[in-house]
């Protein structure tokens, strides 16, 4: 395949055989007629059928049957698979409720959405309980022999919330009809069919896992869903791997983190697309793709909202990158424009304007108006992004930041003003700002900084929660009387009166630690967090840390232990007690081979 040959995928590939459908569960129940006895999504732990997914799902179906909107609190993995078919095949909307989100973030939610059904796991029972007092807690078992509704096109398929101004998420409702046009989209831009596997490394409640999950298993495809929250990332190449993945989709922190994993030369052969949105790509990450993907497989970069998924990609082969074709300078372009979803540049001052799509494929804000949607005069929905943009002389367009205040952090979009309502919440803090540097989410505080974290982490989800508490005196101001977040001081990385570590393991692990976190020394007392540490260097840190002691650190025993001093502690008294079974089962062995010896020597053996 040609470079030229690629450059149409942008707009889909007109050789392409699309298929039709009303719904997004009617598109499944043809899949699983086609294909029931192909693997439909391969698990951690199991592997489904589409017959097995397909019973799971009429299971379900039938007992949220009669509900409208039914939340599915499940794990990450197959029966959430089943869960959310389920639910759109009893002709209701779904709401993802992850488990692993902070207990008031799940509630703010399940206010808003006011489900009638919860779909749960046995063991998140007390959970559904607290979030949806008197509603009704299913535990679907066994089999049914439900019959699929049909819904209009135009029926609500899902809520999902994303990061709201207010300080209250903010509900996104997406139809079958939209749902299925991007699905389609997605299919013929990656021309998707029965053999791909595709990973979902994301949340459900995010809209890169229904992107992923249902381009999957409306083209007879294999879902392959990782939750890397529990498992880390240090064994996703070998999921990669094992599973045989042909399509990787996942923001560009958790890709860089894979492949710094990878062994040089090591490449993940059965990829054949690599997909990245929700931040910004760099030249480097194209090198990558060259170094650790085969030469026949396509790197896109990928652009868009929750209100509309995709919109803007940018395709680029092997033999594109080496020729410096559609790569920009240092940061990638985002491509151009996908068929259904016009692109605008609006307030433009030196060629950078707001980036505003057009499309009849937008979605809406539950229950609530919004000023950043509207109508053009030819009838036309638009929505502005609060993105901005450049248009280059090539026709791409290139990513240039935020209007606003809505920010990416790891790929998640965080409005600064949701997390300054929160800390304005806590009683001990009397003014705070948040503010991004190196990336990372920051918090100034006037008032009492102790434990602001932690209380934060029980109001909101990990990637929202400050990696630094800053206190401060007063806030520098503009002359308007705003703070100025310009003036605010560099954070303090370190305490002054954190110890050093003494001794092994504790030196190893600060050693870590400091080329991890990209930071000269660590305390021997300061949390991980606290130095700016996230879900995905813990994950770094779990890998670095198994090899130089060659034993098996669990992620649960990082968390638990997030200091320097109770990790060594920890794993100090894990090797001697370790040790000391190996003296007991060595001592066993020894005495029951001298049993055996005097056994055989005994007169008549």
């Amino acid at each position: 395949m040609t470079t030229g040959q690629f450059a149409h995928l942008h707009r889909g590939d007109p050789a392409h055989t699309s298929w039709e459908a009303g719904s997004l569960h009617g598109r499944f129940w043809e899949v699983v007629a086609e294909h029931p006895d192909r693997p439909a999504v391969i698990g951690t732990d199991e592997t489904l059928s589409y017959a097995e997914l397909g019973a799971r799902a009429r299971a379900v179906a039938a007992a949220v049957d009669g509900a409208k909107r039914v939340a599915i609190l499940v794990d990450h993995g197959p029966d959430l698979m089943a869960a959310i078919l389920g639910a759109l095949s009893a002709g209701a909307l779904y709401i993802p409720l992850d488990p692993l989100y902070p207990v008031r973030r799940l509630e703010q939610m399940a206010e808003l959405a006011e489900p009638d059904a919860v779909v749960i796991s046995p063991r998140h029972r007390e959970l559904a309980a607290r979030l949806a007092p008197g509603v009704p807690h299913v535990v679907p078992t066994g089999t049914a022999g439900f019959t699929p509704v049909t819904v209009d096109p135009d029926a609500p398929a899902y809520i999902l919330f994303t990061s709201g101004s207010t300080g209250v998420p903010k509900g996104v409702v997406q139809t079958h009809r939209n749902a299925l046009f991007q699905v389609r989209t997605h299919t013929a831009n990656l021309r998707l069919g029965p053999g791909d596997r595709v990973s979902v490394l994301s949340s459900f409640s995010f809209d890169m896992a229904v992107t992923d999950g249902f381009s999957a298993v409306l083209n007879g495809g294999a879902a392959v869903p990782v939750d890397l929250h529990r498992h880390g990332l240090n064994d996703l190449a070998a999921h990669l791997d094992a599973h045989g993945v042909t399509v990787y989709h996942s923001t560009p922190t958790v890709y860089r983190h894979l492949l710094d994993s990878l062994a040089p030369g090591r490449r993940l052969a059965s990829v054949r697309a690599v997909l990245l949105g929700g931040e910004e790509v760099v030249r480097r990450d194209l090198e990558r793709f060259v170094a650790h993907f085969p030469d026949g497989s396509v790197f896109i970069n990928g652009y868009g909202a929750t209100e509309i998924s995709f919109a803007v990609q940018n395709h680029l082969t092997t033999a594109a990158i080496e020729a410096g074709q559609g790569v920009g300078a240092g940061v990638v372009p985002i491509g151009r424009p996908l068929d259904g979803a016009g692109v605008e540049l609006r307030a433009v001052t030196d060629g950078v304007g707001e980036i505003v799509i057009r499309s009849a494929h937008l979605a809406s804000y539950w229950r609530v108006d919004d000023p950043r949607f509207g109508v053009d005069s030819d009838g036309t929905r638009f929505y502005r992004t609060g993105d901005l943009g450049r248009w280059l002389p090539d026709g791409l367009l290139l990513y240039q930041g935020r209007a606003d205040r809505q920010v990416k952090i790891r790929g998640n979009r965080v409005e600064l003003g949701e997390v300054e309502a929160a800390l304005a919440a806590l009683p001990d803090v009397d003014r705070a700002a948040v503010a991004v540097r190196d990336g990372s989410l920051v918090a100034y505080v006037k008032g009492r900084a102790t434990g602001v974290r932690e209380a934060l982490a029980e109001a909101l989800p990990a990637f929202m929660v400050p990696s630094r508490i800053v206190p401060v005196d007063a806030f520098p101001l503009t002359p308007t009387g705003k703070i100025d977040v310009n003036a605010l001081p560099d954070p303090v990385v370190v305490p002054e009166d954190s110890p050093a570590p003494v001794g092994e393991p504790a030196r190893t692990i600060a050693a870590i630690w400091s080329e991890v976190l990209g930071l000269e020394r660590v305390g021997a007392s300061t949390a991980f967090f606290d130095l700016g540490g996230d879900s995905l260097r813990m994950g770094r840190v779990q890998r670095r840390l198994e090899e130089s002691l060659g034993v098996k650190v669990p992620l649960a025993t990082l968390y638990a232990h997030p200091t320097v001093t109770s990790l060594a502690a920890h794993l100090s008294q894990t090797q001697t007690s370790a040790a000391e079974v190996n003296v007991s089962l060595t001592s066993a062995a020894t005495d029951r081979a001298a049993r055996r010896r005097q056994a055989r020597t005994r007169p008549g053996t």
